[in-house]
């Protein structure tokens, strides 16, 4: 750069510095910036050395630990360079002390971009280069395009640099990105679609960035029309288990009209988070749902699951997990719960299970479990309805030592503290004492326990799930459960059908049938009269009663197939012959065997039990053949077997 073209654009920056003592306008930005690298800086126009670049040592100490955020950035870098290197742009990808830790820039012309500072290493500070693209941005984190002569230094005002900020979920400034050009157009409006292009890709990073920062959250996706959400949202919202907006994409807070951070999304939409994430999950077709923010605003939502650091999986959804498809069997209802759950499974909520004693809520809430980001870690159950009232507190929070008389000398952990990093079952959650209620509560809202005689409450990382059979809203209304826990508990309910409801009966038959094998070792199937009384059966007492039914059958029958006679009596009928009186008992039997001509198979057929039964009950009532009288017993041989 010629000597007087160096000394007019100093005078040119001294003179526009003194008369602008407040800038305003359009150049107040750039009159700023001038200042401060006068006043703050003490930075001299003239200089003619080149721009700082670091070391390779120097380099790689800065670029270690931004290598998670350089990775991710690069595809979009590439793909903007791509976009602009025809047109002679490099670009420079900064941290935020202005060093260029990733860049794009053509070979053919390496010697003269790096004298220029357009290399890999090259710092672009503003306390040293003064006026710059990068530099500037970094001061006043907006996107601005420094042209030509607006550069503080003479040597650089060969230059345009258009540079966009990239901040984190926080809010604070962690890069730019800046594409620049060692010769340009005279005039400025020229670089309007490069800077356009370059705060693109600097958007488009901040989201990548934000979705990686918040992976070990619920994140919220929130657009104005549908077909945006997945590319394009207009906000992004990071939510813990808890409810509380943990991260936001820059404007996302006041486009929705919440205040700041820790914000309880209550307050930001008219539905609480577990409302949302029911909601979401129940749509089968759709991936999104309707919301409304507390002003009114209509928003479409999309929710995806976090990422824990549990070794698995975490997409929205996909085939049910195995355990729960074992659950559900071929029921078409049940199905239809399982995929529901298997949308909420990687959601950390609290949930509800609601269904008949007996149904199978246990069994499902550890299917979910099994099958859920926790799966290897402990799932702990507690029946709220089985413990006394005065041992519940101590059995669900656990004890210091001395904490009271007749106490463990070594104290005791409770179940909130063995299920750190699992799942906690309290089954008949209902029954649970009014008093410790709000002690759950606190569980759920603050992740913390406090143990009987502690002084201080422990973390703990647990999943809860409810059971019960019960209306906990009609228990609200009569002021024996907690409102706040009631809601708290109640935005994820999944409805389990009785026994009676299932369309897979004789399906559910046989696997219960399976379980009670393994159990007791004894082998058996069952008749065809013995599954039509147990198919026509009610099942009041659901799963319970039908392993219990199915274990009493196997201990009594014989031949290694149940028949309605070994069935308990309470299913109706099927013991007729010890439900009658003797006499009645052994007339009704004789009378079979008469109608079928003594033939004990055709016999024991009509009365739906065995041969062994019918030969048992012969001997018991001393019924003799007519062919064998004064033979012995019916069980002798010569008998019709028919």
């Amino acid at each position: 750069m010629l000597s007087r073209e160096v000394f007019a654009h100093t005078e040119e920056v001294q003179r526009l510095v003194r008369n602008a003592e407040i800038a305003t306008g359009p150049k107040s930005r750039l009159i700023d910036s001038w200042r401060r690298s006068l006043a703050s800086y003490g930075l001299d126009p003239s200089r003619a050395d080149d721009p700082r670049i670091l070391t390779s040592h120097e380099l790689r100490e800065i670029q270690t630990p931004l290598e998670r955020f350089l990775t991710l950035s690069r595809p979009a870098l590439e793909r903007l360079y791509e976009r602009v290197r025809e047109a002679g742009y490099v670009l420079l990808f900064t941290d935020t002390h202005g060093i260029t830790v990733e860049y794009f820039g053509n070979d053919a012309y390496k010697n003269e971009l790096r004298r220029a500072g357009l290399y890999l290493g090259s710092c672009w500070s503003e306390s040293e280069e003064g006026t710059n693209g990068p530099g500037t941005c970094i001061e006043d984190n907006q996107p601005i395009t420094i042209h030509k002569t607006e550069h503080f230094r003479a040597p650089n005002t060969t230059l345009t640099c258009s540079a966009a900020p990239i901040f984190a979920p926080q809010g604070e400034l962690i890069a730019v990105a800046d594409a620049s050009a060692l010769y340009s157009p005279d005039e400025k409006k020229s670089q309007a679609l490069v800077l356009q292009m370059v705060m693109d890709t600097a958007k488009l990073i901040e989201k990548a960035h934000f979705i990686d920062v918040a992976r070990d959250h619920l994140l919220l996706r929130l657009a104005r029309a549908p077909e945006y959400l997945e590319f394009e949202p207009d906000c992004m919202l990071a939510v813990d288990g808890n409810g509380k907006v943990i991260y936001s994409t820059r404007d996302a807070l006041g486009r929705l009209g919440a205040r700041s951070l820790e914000t309880d999304l209550a307050k930001v939409f008219d539905a609480s988070l577990e409302k949302l994430v029911a909601t979401a999950a129940g749509r089968d077709s759709e991936r999104f749902t309707r919301v409304r923010t507390a002003d009114g605003g209509l928003w479409y939502l999309q929710i995806r699951p976090p990422e824990l650091a549990h070794g698995r999986s975490r997409g929205w959804s996909g085939p049910a997990a195995n355990h729960l498809e074992k659950f559900a069997g071929r029921d078409s209802g049940l199905k239809r719960v399982v995929q529901r759950a298997s949308r909420l499974i990687h959601f950390d909520l609290p949930l509800v299970l609601h269904g008949e004693s007996g149904c199978g809520k246990e069994r499902f809430a550890h299917a979910l479990h099994l099958d859920g980001p926790r799966a290897g870690k402990p799932f702990v159950t507690l029946n709220c309805a089985a413990i006394p009232e005065s041992l519940i507190e101590s059995e669900l929070f656990g004890y210091r030592e001395g904490a009271f008389t007749g106490a463990k000398t070594k104290g005791m952990q409770g179940k909130v503290i063995m299920a750190d990093g699992g799942t906690l079952f309290l089954d008949e959650i209902g029954d649970m004492p009014l008093s410790l209620q709000s002690r759950l509560l606190r569980v759920l809202s603050e992740r913390e326990v406090l143990p009987l005689g502690a002084d201080k409450p422990l973390k703990v990382d647990v999943r809860v799930i409810c059971a019960t059979h019960r209306d906990l809203l009609r228990m609200v209304h009569a002021g024996i459960f907690r409102e706040d826990l009631y809601y708290r508990l109640s935005g994820v309910v999944i409805y389990l059908p009785a026994v009676r409801d299932r369309d897979d009966l004789p399906d559910l038959l046989e696997e219960v049938l399976n379980e009670e094998i393994r159990t007791t070792g004894i082998e058996a199937s069952i008749s065809r009269e013995a599954k039509n009384v147990l198919e026509a059966h009610a099942w009041p007492g659901n799963l319970r009663e039908m392993h219990h039914v199915l274990r009493y059958a196997l201990s009594l029958c014989d031949d290694r197939v149940i028949f309605p006679e070994h069935l308990p009596e309470a299913l109706g009928g099927v013991a007729v012959y010890t439900s009658l009186d003797p006499k009645t008992e052994r007339a009704r039997l004789q009378a079979v065997l008469e109608e079928n001509g003594w033939r004990i198979g055709l016999a024991a057929k009509a009365l739906g039990v065995a041969r062994s039964t019918l030969y048992r009950q012969m001997d018991r009532f001393h019924i003799i053949p007519p062919n064998r009288a004064g033979m012995g017993s019916s069980s002798d041989k010569g008998i019709s077997r028919g």
